[in-house]
């Protein structure tokens, strides 16, 4: 019993030791290192200084372009598509035939009644081919088009008809070429929303200058809602959360969380906008994702350090008044 009482006293003495012989290694390694702290994590990242410029912003849309007027022609009595008198393509003045229409009424002899068209302009499209084929006044039977001038039609949902009103300018592009444009205006807007599908046609006009549009492309028609001064930023500089939207600023070698409100988007831009920001200020664009506010950061663009700082911040004492020693050797001729 008394052996087994000595062998763990033993062994706790041993393990003791040990422990002790580890705390002063561990002093030791701190002694020798002058008991510096680690040094702290600086993280590279790429910034842009704000800077204010015009911000042009646009409602897009796409569509297809038609004439001004572009109209479908109907008959006023039924019967049998007799001839068209036109061509596709032709021009006709208000009031020239385009088609006629054979009454055909049994116990009766009528002379074949034409159909004219209610307005000048170009002949885009004849719907009967067959001669015989039946027609009512229900059923086009040609449509005319002004190619000089243009309009596009479309759907605007109530968040874009508040912003869009009569008269602001518009720019109509082809969209496989954004070279072939016309510049026009928002015609009409809706006074109400039609409440089923809670949306409004919109109308925009332009002069088709040189015929660069034909009818029946598809567009891309861009409606200037207002011209302001503000920042833009690049699209990932933002980042966006159910709280709020913020960026990362450098401030003296740290970066600092700064809250804005992100606003009308430009391709890969974005508008921000909020307390503190002024030109000249340097926002984080790459790297946000590793930030928190206050870490170091370098953005490559620090000034260099003077000569004397680079071992630990002050020349060496001794080096500096071995120099003041050192004799100036006279030069040999």
């Amino acid at each position: 019993m008394d052996k087994t009482r000595n062998l763990l006293k033993n062994v706790l003495k041993i393990t003791l030791i040990i422990i002790a012989v580890l705390i002063i290694f561990r002093i030791g390694q701190s002694i020798a290192k002058g008991g510096k702290k680690p040094a702290e994590l600086v993280y590279n990242v790429a910034t842009v200084k704000l800077e204010t410029r015009q911000i042009a912003k646009y409602f897009a849309v796409q569509g297809v372009i038609e004439g001004d007027p572009q109209v479908k022609v109907f008959p006023i009595v039924p019967g049998k598509f007799s001839r068209n008198a036109v061509a596709e393509g032709s021009y006709v003045n208000k009031g020239d035939v385009l088609v006629y229409i054979d009454r055909d009424m049994v116990g009766y002899q009528y002379e074949l009644a034409p159909v004219t068209a209610p307005v000048g302009g170009m002949v885009t499209k004849l719907y009967c081919i067959d001669r015989g084929e039946a027609v009512s006044p229900a059923m086009p039977v040609a449509e005319i088009a002004d190619p000089s001038k243009v309009k596009l039609v479309f759907n605007a949902g109530q968040e874009d008809l508040v912003k869009i009103k009569k008269g602001q300018k518009a720019i109509i592009s082809f969209v496989e070429d954004a070279s072939l444009s016309v510049r026009g205006e928002v015609y009409s807007v809706p006074p109400v929303i039609d409440s089923d599908i809670m949306s409004g046609t919109i109308v925009v006009k332009a002069p088709n200058t040189g015929n660069k549009l034909k009818l029946g492309m598809s567009v891309n028609a861009e409606i200037l809602l207002e011209d302001i001064k503000g920042f833009m930023v690049p699209e990932k500089a933002v980042i966006m959360t159910e709280s709020g939207d913020y960026i990362f600023t450098a401030v003296e070698g740290k970066a600092k969380q700064t809250t804005v409100k992100a606003g009308y988007r430009n391709k890969d831009m974005i508008e921000i906008s909020g307390d503190g920001l002024a030109a000249g200020t340097e926002v984080i664009t790459d790297g946000t994702f590793k930030l928190s506010d206050g870490v170091l950061i370098s953005t490559g663009n620090e000034p260099a350090k003077p000569a004397a700082d680079v071992k630990g911040g002050k020349e060496d004492k001794k080096s500096a008044a071995k120099k003041e020693e050192t004799p100036v050797q006279p030069e040999k001729k």
